[in-house]
């Protein structure tokens, strides 16, 4: 009787505790109601964190909205919103207006203790971007351009070689000046090529739309021209360069609004 007793206390010690309920879990947070006094205080201390960390590695202004399910979970990395505003910032050397990030997922688990950074649970946001000509200009600049051009130029030869693109935004009209000379005339001056083009999303691809040019060149191949342009692309290569490897970033839209191209879509967070 004694040994039945003791088999059927533990078999209640062990529902009670042998299968314990994983605080941290999707499941419990989302489906248990939190209410903690601390929470606003650990929200607000987060978001503070965040701000002057991105203001730190970008300057800029940060506007940080931050929510939390308990405070114990916010201090492992868990969070239910994370909503971010920034202004005049400058990221990987590239001068960003404005930009705008919100998750849509709210289960996100980020360990911070790990450097780099791990994300443990797959997590989504949408974002809008805005890009002046400065951006793309200051991107067009970078060594890694160089290269683009260089694979263009290796097509290109003899018929022409291209020394330099660059980008001017005027009454929401984005046009694309190339510089090229002609390899074959020696002791010819650079000429400039210009052409305006609109945006369309093909394949996840930037590629030209609505291609104009200046009336110079009114007899060349507009489907040449989209060719090129989409060679030198110089939105994609400043997006690229924006770029992280352990996000997926979808484009939805392209526009241009007050002189700046304004980009939104959706990034993919693979967790670990």
């Amino acid at each position: 009787m004694k040994k039945i007793i003791l088999c059927f206390i533990l078999m209640i010690f062990t529902v009670n505790t042998g299968f314990a309920v994983d605080r941290y879990s999707k499941d419990y947070l989302q489906n248990h109601k939190h209410f903690s006094i601390m929470n606003p205080i650990s929200e607000g201390i987060a978001g503070h964190i965040i701000k002057s960390s991105l203001k730190k590695e970008t300057g800029g202004d940060y506007k940080v909205i931050f929510e939390g399910y308990t405070t114990s979970s916010i201090k492992k990395g868990i969070f239910k919103n994370l909503e971010i505003t920034g202004e005049n910032i400058v990221t990987e050397g590239i001068p960003v207006p404005y930009v705008h990030l919100k998750s849509i997922t709210d289960y996100n688990f980020v360990d911070y203790t790990k450097d780099p950074v791990e994300f443990k649970s797959d997590m989504k946001f949408s974002y809008d971007l805005l890009l002046s000509e400065e951006s793309m200009n200051t991107a067009l600049q970078d060594k890694a351009y160089k290269k683009v051009l260089d694979t263009v130029n290796n097509i290109a030869y003899p018929l022409f070689q291209i020394t330099g693109v660059s980008t001017k935004i005027q009454n929401n009209q984005l046009y694309i000046l190339t510089e090229y000379t002609f390899p074959i005339a020696s002791g010819t001056k650079k000429r400039v090529f210009v052409a305006s083009s609109d945006f369309i999303i093909k394949d996840g691809k930037i590629r030209a739309g609505n291609i104009k040019l200046n009336s110079a060149y009114g007899n060349l191949s507009l489907e040449k021209v989209a060719n090129l342009l989409n060679l030198v692309n110089p939105l994609e290569f400043t997006l690229s360069m924006l770029d992280n490897e352990k996000c997926d970033a979808k484009i939805e839209n392209i526009n241009i609004v007050n002189n700046k191209i304004k980009i939104d879509g959706k990034i993919f967070v693979k967790g670990d």
